[in-house]
């Protein structure tokens, strides 16, 4: 999947995270889900915002119970 986005990535002359984040769009789009790509001012990378923040810990949780 890594060197099939990087192919479009390279196809479509955008970075690797333009073209992730524009897939990941497309593909919640047919879910229906609310979602909005923004440009974080910090990294410059695309933001996908699906709902709330997640703490460092719950995401710390989350890896324990896989």
């Amino acid at each position: 999947m890594h060197r099939r986005a990087r192919e479009l990535a390279q196809e479509r002359h955008q970075s690797l995270s333009a073209v992730v984040a524009d897939l990941a769009v497309r593909g919640l789009a047919t879910l229906g889900a609310p979602l909005e790509v923004i440009t974080d001012p910090t990294s410059g990378f695309p933001v996908i915002s699906l709902g709330r923040r997640f703490t460092s810990a719950e995401v710390a949780d989350e890896i324990d119970d896989e």
